[in-house]
C-alpha cells in the first residue's frame, strides 16, 4: 500500500469539505507520497522528536494536525533560507518521512476527532451535557460536562498525566471544585459575549484552546481574588488537543485494515517551567 493510498482512505473516511476544499489547509506538507508506506505515526505536529520517534518507530508516514513549518497554510516559499526550516527538512529527507496533515477534515468529522478523542482519553465520555452530531459553533460554549464534584487539583493531576506535562498554568481560584467542565476554542480579543454565557452558565472550569491575557483571563483572576469558585487553566493550543490525535490510532489502524503499524507519537509539553 502506497503512502498516497493512505492518504486517499483518509480523506474518504472524513466528511466532504464541499466548498471549504478550496481552501482547505488539509494537503500533502512534505514528501513522496508515491513509495510503500511502512507505517503511520499520528502527532499534533511533526517537531523533530516525533520525527525522531516516528522513523524509530519504523513509520514513514506521518499524519498530524498542525502545520509543520510555521503557517497555517505551511507556505514554504518563504523558509529557503530559514536555518531552522531547513534542518527539519533534512531530517525529514534523511527518513524518507511524509508529511500529511488532518485538520478541517478531523474537526468536520462526527464526532469531531479532536474533541471526541480527547474526551475518551481523559474518560470523560459519561459527563458529556451534548449531542456529539450536532454541529457546533467553535467560538460558542457548546462543549460541556459535568461530573461528581472534583478538586481542582484531581484535574491538572489528571491532565499533568495524560498530556505529559510539566505543568499547569492556573487562573482564577485554585481551591476550586469543579462539577461542569466548559471547553473553549480560540479566545482571542473580543470575548464579551463568551464571558456573558459563562458566568450565566454557571461553569466552574473553562479549558480553552488559547486565550488573550488581557480579557477572559481578567474575568478569572478578579473572580478568584474574591474567592468564588470558578478556574481556567492554560494547557496551551497544541497540548489541549494532543490528546485527539493520540486516538486518531484507533480508526487509523482500521483504515488501513491493520495491515500496517500505526503509532502515536507525544509532543508532550509545549512548555519548559523555571524552578
Amino acid at each position: 500500500m502506497t503512502i498516497q493510498e493512505v492518504i486517499d482512505r483518509i480523506i474518504a473516511f472524513h466528511p466532504d469539505l464541499g466548498e471549504k476544499l478550496a481552501t482547505t489547509c488539509d494537503v500533502l506538507k512534505y514528501g513522496d507520497p508515491t513509495q510503500e508506506c511502512t507505517g503511520i505515526a499520528t502527532a499534533i505536529y511533526a517537531s523533530p522528536k516525533v520525527i525522531e520517534k516516528a522513523h524509530q518507530a519504523g513509520c514513514n508516514l506521518l499524519l498530524v494536525h498542525e502545520p509543520a513549518f510555521y503557517s497555517h497554510m505551511d507556505e514554504q516559499d518563504w523558509l529557503v533560507n530559514n536555518t531552522v526550516a531547513n534542518a527539519k527538512k533534512k531530517l525529514l529527507d534523511e527518513y524518507n518521512i511524509v508529511i500529511f496533515r488532518d485538520h478541517d477534515r478531523i474537526h468536520a468529522h462526527k464526532p469531531d476527532g479532536i474533541f471526541f478523542g480527547m474526551t475518551t482519553e481523559l474518560g470523560w465520555q459519561a459527563y458529556a451535557d451534548f449531542d456529539w452530531m450536532a454541529d457546533k459553533d467553535f467560538g460558542d460554549i457548546n462543549w460541556t460536562f459535568t461530573m461528581p464534584p472534583t478538586p481542582l487539583k484531581d484535574i491538572t493531576k489528571l491532565l499533568i498525566e495524560k498530556l505529559h506535562l510539566n505543568n499547569v498554568r492556573i487562573i482564577g481560584n485554585p481551591d476550586t471544585v469543579v462539577r461542569t467542565i466548559a471547553l473553549g476554542a480560540h479566545l482571542f480579543p473580543g470575548n464579551t459575549e463568551f464571558i456573558r454565557k459563562f458566568d450565566e452558565g454557571g461553569y466552574d472550569l473553562l479549558l480553552p484552546g488559547e486565550y488573550c491575557d488581557w480579557e477572559i483571563a481578567e474575568y478569572f483572576k478578579d473572580a478568584g481574588d474574591m474567592g468564588m469558585n470558578k478556574a481556567m487553566l492554560q494547557l496551551g493550543h497544541f497540548n489541549w488537543e494532543e490528546l485527539g490525535m493520540k486516538h486518531a490510532v484507533t480508526w487509523m489502524s482500521r483504515l488501513v485494515d491493520y495491515q500496517l503499524p500505526v503509532v502515536y507519537c507525544c509532543n508532550e509539553d509545549m512548555y519548559y517551567y523555571a524552578v
